[in-house]
C-alpha cells in the first residue's frame, strides 16, 4: 500500500527528537481503582481484548511489601495490550489500591485518555458493538481534525474513542495548523446515531466531517 505523501510543512509540526536522546512514544497508562473486577470487565468490553497479564499478590508478596511504594508485585493488577510495535508498546494497566479513597472527579490528575482507530468506519463499528452491550457515550463531537466519542468508565474516568477525519497525514496536520481549528478546537457536537447512519448510507467522508463551509 502506498504511503501518504507528507510535505515539509507537515514534517515541521512533528516533535523533534531531544538532542542526545532517542525518540519517545507514549507507552503505558495505569489506572488506580478500588473496584478491580468491574473496571477490568469494562475495559475488556471496550477494548475487545482480554488482559495479557493478570496477577494477585501472594501472602509472601504482601509480607515483603515496602511501605510508601506502590509496586506491581504488591497489588492486584492486569495489563491490556492496545498496540505492539516492538520495541514500542501501548499498554493500559489497572491497579487495585486497597487504601485508595473514592476521589471526586474534580481532583487534580488525569483529565481523559484517548484511544484512536485507524479509520472512521472502525470507530463506528466499535460504537455500535458497545451500544449493543449497553455502553454509550456521554458526548460525541466532530473536532475538525478528528471525530470523537467520549465515555465514562465505572470509576468515572473519561475515555475518548476517536478517528482521524482525513485520509492523509498532510491534510490532518494542515487542519491542526489552520485558523479554523485555532478559533474552535472543540468543533461541533454531533448526534452519534445520525452521524453513523449518514456514513452507513454512503455519504462521502469528506462531506460527513465538513465543518461550516470549509473542509474539515
Amino acid at each position: 500500500m502506498a504511503q501518504p505523501t507528507v510535505d515539509a510543512s507537515a514534517r515541521s509540526q512533528r516533535a523533534p527528537d531531544a538532542p542526545g536522546y532517542g525518540p519517545l512514544r507514549f507507552s503505558e497508562v495505569v489506572l488506580r481503582t478500588l473496584h478491580f473486577e468491574r473496571l477490568r470487565e469494562w475495559y475488556r468490553t471496550v477494548l475487545g481484548v482480554d488482559p495479557y497479564f493478570e496477577r494477585t499478590p501472594t501472602a509472601e508478596d504482601l509480607a515483603n511489601a515496602i511501605p510508601g511504594l506502590s509496586r506491581a508485585a504488591d497489588l492486584r493488577l492486569c495489563f491490556f495490550r492496545v498496540h505492539l510495535d516492538y520495541p514500542y508498546t501501548q499498554v493500559l494497566g489497572i491497579f487495585q489500591v486497597p487504601d485508595l479513597a473514592d476521589a471526586p472527579s474534580t481532583t487534580p490528575g488525569l483529565h481523559h485518555l484517548q484511544l484512536r482507530h485507524a479509520a472512521l468506519g472502525d470507530l463506528f463499528d466499535r460504537y455500535e458493538r458497545l451500544k449493543a452491550a449497553g455502553i454509550t457515550p456521554h458526548r460525541t463531537a466532530n473536532h475538525g481534525p478528528g471525530t470523537s466519542f467520549y465515555y465514562h468508565d465505572p470509576d468515572g474516568n473519561m475515555v475518548e474513542l476517536s478517528a482521524a477525519n482525513f485520509a492523509t497525514e498532510a491534510e490532518y496536520l494542515a487542519y491542526l495548523a489552520s485558523d479554523a481549528y485555532r478559533a474552535n478546537p472543540s468543533g461541533l457536537e454531533i448526534d452519534a446515531d445520525e452521524y453513523v447512519a449518514r456514513y452507513r448510507r454512503g455519504v462521502p467522508q469528506a462531506e460527513l466531517v465538513r465543518i461550516g463551509g470549509g473542509a474539515a
